[in-house]
C-alpha cells in the first residue's frame, strides 16, 4: 500500500510539473536538503541558462588569457584595451552530456569583436550577437574560452551573455525543449536566447533541485574566506561575472531568493564572518520583502568557524574572542565569540522579521567535538536563541590506511572495518551523543553537510595513490548501500534535516563531492543520488513541525553549569569543608548531617527530579562510613564506561595535601555503578585490592543509594580528631543510554578532579 501511495504522489507531481505548477508537493515532506556549488566555471550543476555568469573575471585570467594594461569599469567590463588583450574561461572540463546540444547564442552590447577558444567554435556573426557551438575535447569534456579582440572605448563591449540552446514552453520552467515544435502551442515557446532576462535557471537544474526541502547557499554565496563587510560591496546583478577566486566570487541575493521562490524551497543563508550590522539587517530585509512568505529561512553565522583550514573566519573568531577576553585559550575564546556573535546575528534577523516564526537559527558544530558543541550552546545561555545544532556527518578512511588500498573492493573493506574510527558505525555513535546533548539544550540536531569524504590528500592527480579507487568507489553500487545506512542511522540516532554535499560536480583528486557528476547524469550511474532519492521517498520527514517548514520547538533546560553559561573559568574559592563525627554504635552514616551535591559540572538538567543528590559521613576506628543518596527519575546502564552511566564517583586525598596531580600513594578515585555491586579505581589511583571495602548499591523508589565503609587501612591513614582529608563526591546521570547527560559534584567546579586533587573539598575528623 505504501508503494502504491508513493507512485500516486510521484505521478501527481509529474502532472503538476508538466502544468508548470510550483513544486510544493515534491519537497513538502522531504527530510533532505542540498548544498549548492561555488560560482566557478567548473560547476557541472550549470544553474543558469547564461553560462557566462560563472566565468572567470577577466583580470583573474591573467596572464594566460588577459594581457596588457586594461582599464575596467566598476562592474568589471574592459572599458579600454590599450593595445592589450582580455579573455576569460566560462566552462572548464564540463562533461559534454551536461550541456544541451545545438547552437548557443552569445549576446553583447557595444561595438567590438569577440573570439572563441577551446571547445567554443564560431558559426556566424550577427549584429550584437554571435552563434557558436560547443565541441567536446578529448575525454568528452567541454572547456570554452572567450576573448574581446576589439572594443570601441566610446561604446565598449559589455553585458556578454552565453546562452544555452533551446528554451522552455511557457509556464513550464522544469522542462527544457529544443525548439517551438516541442510545445503544444508554438507561440508558447520561449527561447533562452531571447528570454534570458526572464528565464534565469537551467530547467535541468530546477528539476534536480525540486526534491529537496532546503537549499544551503553557502558555496553559491561565496562565504568561504570572504572578508565581505559592507552591503555596498555585495555581489550585484550588474557585475560582469559572479565567478572568481575565493573571497571575490558570489551570486547576488536577488538570484538566490528568486531560486528559492521558483522551487518553493526553504533557503539557508550564511552571514559572512566580517559582515557589519547594516549588512545583516539589509540582507534580512531583502529576504523578508521578497521571499515567498510561506517559506522558512535557515540562518547561520559564517561556515565552519572552528575549521583552521578556513583561516580568515577561524582567525576572526580567535582574535575577537581574545580581544574581548572571553577565554585565555585562543581556541576556546574563538568558540565563545562564535556563539556570542551567532546570537547577535539571530537577534538582528528576529528584529527584521518581527519574531522567529519563519526562522530556523543554526549554530555549526564539529561532529567529533562534543565539548565544543556544549560550549557554543551554553555560553551566555545561547541555547535560548538557537533552534538547531548543525554537524557534518562524513564517513571516510584514515589517511594512514589509504596505503592499503589497491582496488575498489579494498575501499569498502577498510571503510567498514571495526578499527576504522571514521566508519559509519563509529560516526553514528558520535552523532547519537551529539543528538542527546543537543536535545538536552532544547535544540534540534541537523546536518549542514554530509556523506562520503574519501580523499587521498597525498595525491595531486587522478591516477596517483588511492585516488582512482576512491573515485571508483563513489561510482560503485555499494556506495548507495553505504549512503542508505548513513541516512537510516542518522534518523535512528536522533538527527533531523540532512543537507547533503553537494550539487553535481565532477570527481577530481580533491574528492568526489557531487551526488552526481553532472547535472543530468543518468540515475543508473549515480549511486549516491539514488540512495538519497530512495530515502526521500521511503522516509518522509519524521519531526512534528516538518510540514510547516519548521523544526520542532523543544523544551529548554532549567539550569546549566555556571562556568559554561558565564563563560568564566571556575573562580578560586575556599573548598567546601565539613566536620564529620564519630559513630561507634553502627557502621551506618544515614543519620549524619546531609551535604547537598549541587554543582552542575557538565550537561543539562530539566529539574531536580531529573537529578539531585546528597551525601552523609561519619567514622570509627576501623572505617570511614559514607552514604550517598541519589534522586533520579530515569536509571540507565548500557555503557562499557562506568562514568557514562548512572554512577557515583568518590574522591579521597587521605593525607589532605590536595596537590595538583595524583601522587600515586594516597589519592583515590573510586567508581560505583548504580546497577551492580562492582567497585573500580581510576588509573591515577594507587593499585590496591578493593575487597576490604564494604558497600551496597540499593535501588530506591526515587533513585538509588550507596552505603559504604572504607577501611582506614586501605587508604593508609590513622584516624584521629583534627585529621583533614581531601574529599569529593560526583554523581553521573544518563537518561537516554550511550553517554551521560549530566554530572553534579559537591565541590569541584570544573571536570578535572579525576587528575587534580586540588579541586577536592575537605572533611575534618571530629568527636
Amino acid at each position: 500500500m505504501k508503494k502504491i501511495v508513493q507512485i500516486a504522489i510521484a505521478s501527481l507531481q509529474l502532472l503538476l510539473f508538466a502544468a508548470g505548477v510550483t513544486p510544493a508537493l515534491a519537497n513538502q515532506t522531504s527530510p533532505l536538503g542540498i548544498n549548492t556549488n561555488e560560482a566557478i566555471e567548473v560547476d557541472s550543476s550549470l544553474p543558469f541558462v547564461d553560462l557566462f555568469r560563472f566565468a572567470m573575471p577577466f583580470e583573474s585570467a591573467r596572464p594566460w588569457l588577459t594581457k596588457g594594461k586594461i582599464d575596467y569599469d566598476k562592474n568589471g567590463w574592459p572599458r579600454r584595451l590599450n593595445g592589450g588583450q582580455v579573455g576569460t574561461r566560462f566552462l572548464n572540463n564540463i562533461p559534454a552530456g551536461a550541456l544541451p546540444k545545438g547552437t548557443y547564442t552569445v549576446r553583447y552590447e557595444g561595438k567590438g569583436q569577440l573570439r572563441y577558444g577551446g571547445s567554443a567554435k564560431l558559426i556566424k556573426r550577427l549584429r550584437g550577437r554571435d552563434l557558436i557551438r560547443l565541441e567536446p575535447k578529448p575525454g568528452g569534456v567541454i572547456t570554452a574560452t572567450l576573448f574581446i579582440m576589439k572594443s570601441d572605448p566610446k561604446n565598449y563591449v559589455r553585458n556578454i551573455r552565453v546562452l544555452m540552446s533551446g528554451g522552455i514552453c511557457k509556464n513550464n520552467p522544469f522542462k527544457r525543449v529544443s525548439s517551438a515544435k516541442r510545445c503544444k502551442k508554438r507561440k508558447s515557446y520561449k527561447a533562452f536566447a531571447d528570454h534570458y532576462d526572464d528565464i534565469t535557471f537551467n530547467p535541468d537544474y530546477l528539476n534536480f533541485m525540486k526534491d529537496f526541502k532546503v537549499i544551503r547557499f553557502m558555496n553559491m554565496a561565496g562565504i568561504t574566506r570572504n572578508p565581505l563587510r559592507k552591503w555596498k560591496n555585495r555581489p550585484n546583478l550588474q557585475e560582469a561575472t559572479w565567478g572568481g577566486p575565493e573571497g571575490e566570487r558570489g551570486v547576488p541575493i536577488e538570484i538566490m531568493v528568486k531560486l528559492a521562490n521558483q522551487l518553493n524551497i526553504n533557503p539557508w543563508f550564511n552571514m559572512p564572518h566580517n559582515a557589519d550590522d547594516d549588512f545583516i539587517q539589509r540582507f534580512a530585509g531583502y529576504v523578508k520583502q521578497h521571499l515567498n512568505p510561506e517559506l522558512t529561512v535557515y540562518v547561520e553565522y559564517t561556515n565552519e568557524a572552528w575549521n583552521a583550514v578556513f583561516v580568515p573566519q577561524a582567525e576572526h573568531m580567535k582574535q575577537n574572542g581574545t580581544i574581548q577576553k572571553l577565554d585565555t585559550d585562543r581556541r576556546l575564546a574563538g568558540f565563545k565569540y562564535y556563539s556570542k556573535q551567532s546570537v547577535h546575528v539571530f537577534k538582528q534577523w528576529e528584529s527584521v522579521f518581527g519574531g522567529t516564526s519563519r526562522l530556523v537559527r543554526v549554530m555549526g558544530g564539529m561532529t567529533t567535538d562534543l565539548a565544543m558543541s556544549e560550549i557554543i550552546l551554553a555560553y551566555q545561555g545561547a541555547f535560548q536563541y538557537v533552534d538547531a545544532l548543525a554537524l557534518a556527518p562524513y564517513f571516510y578512511i584514515d589517511q594512514d590506511k589509504l596505503g592499503l588500498i589497491n582496488n575498489t573492493d579494498e575501499v569498502f573493506k577498510v571503510l567498514g572495518a571495526a578499527d576504522n574510527r571514521y566508519s559509519i558505525d563509529s560516526l553514528l555513535k558520535v552523532i547519537r551523543s551529539q543528538a542527546e546533548q543537543a536535545s538536552a539544550y532544547g535544540v534540534n540536531l541537523i546536518a549542514y553537510e554530509g556523506g562520503q569524504h574519501l580523499v587521498d590528500h597525498k595525491t595531486h592527480k587522478m591516477t596517483e595513490g588511492a585516488t582512482p579507487y576512491l573515485v571508483a568507489a563513489n561510482r560503485d553500487p555499494r556506495m548507495a548501500k553505504a549512503y542508505r545506512r548513513l541516512l537510516d542511522g542518522w534518523k535512528n540516532v536522533g538527527g533531523k534535516l540532512f543537507v547533503a554535499f553537494s550539487s553535481p560536480r565532477p570527481a577530481t583528486w580533491h574528492g568526489s563531492w557531487g551526488i552526481k557528476e553532472y547535472i543530468n547524469q543518468p540515475d543508473a550511474k549515480t549511486p549516491k543520488y539514488r540512495a538519497l532519492m530512495t530515502f526521500n521517498a521511503d522516509e518522509p520527514c519524521w519531526w512534528k513541525a516538518c510540514k510547516t517548514n519548521q523544526l520542532d520547538s523543544l523544551p529548554k533546560p532549567e539550569f546549566l553549569p555556571e562556568h559554561l553559561v558565564t563563560g568564566k573559568a571556575a573562580a578560586a574559592k575556599q573548598p567546601n569543608s565539613v566536620m564529620i563525627n564519630r559513630n561507634d554504635k553502627n557502621l551506618n552514616a544515614d543519620k549524619a548531617k546531609p551535604q547537598r551535591i549541587e554543582n552542575l559540572l557538565n550537561g543539562t538538567l530539566s529539574s531536580t527530579e531529573d537529578l539531585a543528590a546528597e551525601w552523609r559521613a561519619n567514622w570509627n576506628d576501623q572505617y570511614f562510613n559514607l552514604s550517598v543518596n541519589v534522586w533520579d527519575d530515569q536509571l540507565m546502564e548500557d555503557s562499557d564506561q562506568v562514568w557514562a552511566d548512572d554512577s557515583i564517583e568518590i574522591y579521597i586525598d587521605a593525607d589532605g595535601s590536595r596537590q595538583n596531580k595524583f601522587d600515586g600513594k594516597d589519592d583515590f578515585h573510586l567508581f560505583f555503578s548504580m546497577k551492580d555491586q562492582a567497585v573500580s579505581l581510576s588509573g591515577g589511583s594507587p593499585k590496591r585490592t578493593l575487597d576490604s571495602i564494604r558497600h551496597k548499591m540499593i535501588e530506591t523508589d526515587e533513585g538509588y543509594r550507596l552505603d559504604m565503609n572504607i577501611p582506614w587501612q586501605l587508604i593508609n591513614v590513622k584516624p584521629q580528631v583534627g585529621l583533614k582529608m581531601g574529599f569529593d563526591v560526583h554523581v553521573n546521570d544518563d537518561d537516554n543510554g550511550n553517554l551521560r547527560d549530566a554530572k553534579m559534584t559537591w565541590n569541584a567546579a570544573i571536570d578535572q578532579a579525576w587528575k587534580n586533587p586540588s579541586l577536592f573539598g575537605e572533611v575534618i575528623i571530629a568527636e
